[in-house]
């Protein structure tokens, strides 16, 4: 895709005239992230097209149709059908972009050539008929991976690389093609290859910047960011001796300025040290130091390009009462909101760790192992028998044995110069922050849990660091609360969602407004979100949002304020992934709406959302220990 040119020129043109429309009544200060949001007033081709796009979804989503081929041609008629309607319209890229995405997970699917073939043939209309379209460079470029890894013709992908890289230096696919042309150029000797121009080496290099990190005793999350997208690999090396296993990140056709490159002593956790080099001319490795590794997920997001790599250590088996201690190490212990965040900078090094560290204790058949109360609920030292006497009359049936929730993350979405969506003369991080601090003490006075907020202020946070704030203070839920927007000044309601596969157009709207980034990248998100979601809690997030959305709507109705229950759903929210607790993201009014930002301005509204949040969390707890209790 081209960077910056994320909208089709009709919808630029809607988006401009609502504004302009606002503009005369008083209310231009709406904005909205998302600038793939479409005009609440479709024309029929448009609702024709948001349907398509649904039914693709649903086979993404749903294996009992999108195992027969049929249903997926059922499909591409359809996106056939609305291009052949109207071949110079603007929806006419996309549905050949469309078509050609089906067609290539048919094959993949079915490894039937006729599907390859015509997805070479719809890409190639995409790039061939409408070379201005924001689709055109992606087109290219999936086009020469067809041709590289499916038809094994390196001269004619090649060729096609080429061709992306001298028409779209400034897409966000210019690093990948480049890459792929050098590893073509090296490994093949291509026919007509000295007529390729390839770009000397060294110019047009993505920049690798600090890197930022988070770590606690059995887990680390490493967030790299670059100037561009670009191509990466990752290897991780076998353990020797007794030192730190290293995990080797390389970017290729990148480089990184010399003082970022300076090896970083960490030790303050999972990390043991980090350090970015120039491997060569042309690419970056990052270097982590773990103590130990049991598993690791690397991905990407764009808007900016970053790449995540999720870190969890190996699990200790405890031997004797001695080692019970040693289940509470030091944990990152900061000011909520501040945990370490950490760029890499020049620093002095640090002494190494002495060799004599506390290792894994291999499980042997016929030990003893203890089971131990979950340590990390109480304070040290106390007595988790004693503790239900003094505090059971205080404790829901759940916390008193033990089963239930005590550490809660509660994420105010945006803040600082992300002011999330505006209208009205209100802006989404100040209602979010308002609502998070009372959710925060009604669970603190009320249900006794302990409450942790990711920003206790006006500050920007990146959504990556939000997750690992959750993660790093071992937190077993996480609600992240956020103000809804749309074009359409009618729409309101409450919507909760949790994180998997979008199944609809509007959820994928929703996302990429909160993603702060097009609904294309979220479309590419969720080819990788199947395997990050492998060991998240997803049924138990379902659970938790529809506890909270159903007591947001009962709650709000009680009080007589009239508001549609617009459901719970599920879309691949940025700040969701990785989450490895219970994971919910709410959606508590439209700050579009006028009758919903006249109750947003009220306190006693944004504390009646709050203690429905609260509610709904400890119905969901009190619910889940029952049901332990029961088995």
């Amino acid at each position: 895709m081209i960077r910056n040119r994320s909208l089709p020129g009709k919808y630029s043109f809607i988006l401009l005239l609502l504004t302009f429309c606002l503009s005369l009544v008083g209310s231009t200060d709406m904005l909205f992230a998302d600038s793939g949001s479409f005009s609440a007033h479709l024309s029929e081709v448009e609702q024709e097209y948001q349907r398509a796009k649904d039914y693709y979804y649903q086979l993404r989503r749903d294996k009992s149709i999108s195992e027969h081929r049929d249903n997926w041609i059922k499909g591409t008629r359809e996106f056939r059908r609305i291009y052949l309607d109207d071949p110079k319209g603007e929806l006419a890229p996309n549905c050949l972009f469309m078509l050609a995405t089906m067609h290539y997970r048919m094959y993949l699917q079915f490894q039937v050539q006729a599907d390859l073939d015509e997805t070479v043939t719809y890409y190639r209309n995409v790039w061939l008929l409408f070379p201005d379209s924001t689709l055109a460079d992606d087109a290219i470029y999936w086009t020469a991976e067809i041709y590289r890894k499916h038809k094994k013709n390196p001269d004619q992908a090649a060729q096609l690389y080429a061709r992306q890289i001298k028409r779209y230096p400034d897409g966000d696919k210019y690093a990948q093609a480049l890459n792929r042309l050098r590893e073509i150029d090296d490994k093949h000797e291509i026919a007509g290859s000295r007529q390729i121009a390839l770009p000397a080496p060294g110019t047009n290099l993505v920049k690798v910047l600090p890197v930022q990190y988070w770590s606690s005793d059995d887990y680390t999350r490493v967030v790299i960011r670059s100037s561009g997208p670009v191509t990466y690999t990752s290897k991780l090396l076998d353990k020797k001796d007794h030192q730190p296993r290293k995990l080797f990140i390389d970017f290729a056709h990148s480089t990184i300025e010399r003082q970022y490159t300076t090896p970083v002593s960490v030790q303050d956790g999972l990390l043991q040290q980090l350090q970015s080099q120039q491997l060569d001319s042309t690419s970056v490795r990052i270097v982590l130091d773990i103590e130990s590794i049991s598993t690791y997920k690397i991905f990407s997001l764009n808007d900016p390009f970053r790449v995540i790599v999720d870190v969890h250590g190996q699990q200790k088996v405890l031997r004797s009462s001695k080692s019970v201690p040693q289940v509470q190490r030091e944990r990152v212990e900061t000011t909520p909101g501040k945990i370490p965040s950490q760029a890499v900078t020049p620093a002095p090094r640090q002494p190494a760790k002495p060799e004599n560290l506390e290792q894994p204790v291999p499980f042997q058949q016929n030990e003893t192992v203890m089971v131990l109360w979950d340590n990390k609920k109480r304070k040290p030292g106390s007595d988790p028998l004693e503790d239900m006497d003094n505090r059971g009359l205080n404790l829901s049936l759940a916390q008193q044995l033990g089963l239930g929730v005590q550490r809660i993350v509660i994420d105010p979405g945006h803040g600082g110069k992300d002011p999330g969506a505006m209208a009205n003369g209100l802006k989404e991080k100040d209602i979010t922050l308002a609502v998070a601090r009372k959710t925060a003490q009604h669970l603190r006075s009320l249900h006794n849990y302990e409450v942790i907020l990711t920003r206790e202020d006006d500050r920007s946070l990146p959504l990556e660091e939000r997750t690992a704030i959750a993660n790093t203070r071992k937190a077993d839920l996480f609600v992240s609360i956020h103000v809804n927007a749309h074009p359409n000044r009618t729409t309101s309601g409450v919507e909760t969602f949790y994180l998997n596969l979008a199944t609809n157009t509007e959820a994928m709207r929703v996302a990429a407004r909160e993603n702060a980034t097009t609904t294309l990248n979220i479309s590419d998100l969720q080819d990788i979100l199947t395997d990050l979601m492998q060991n998240s809690k997803i049924h138990e997030s379902s659970i938790l949002a529809e506890y909270v959305q159903n007591r947001l709507i009962a709650g709000l109705r009680e009080n007589r304020y009239s508001t549609r229950d617009l459901g719970v759903k599920q879309a691949p929210f940025y700040v969701l992934i990785g989450a490895e607790m219970p994971a919910i993201l709410a959606e508590i009014s439209f700050i579009s709406n006028p009758q919903d930002a006249e109750r947003l301005r009220l306190d006693s509204y944004r504390d009646h959302i709050a203690r429905q949040i609260a509610a709904g969390i400890t119905g969901y707890v009190d619910n889940r220990a029952t049901a332990a209790l029961e088995m």
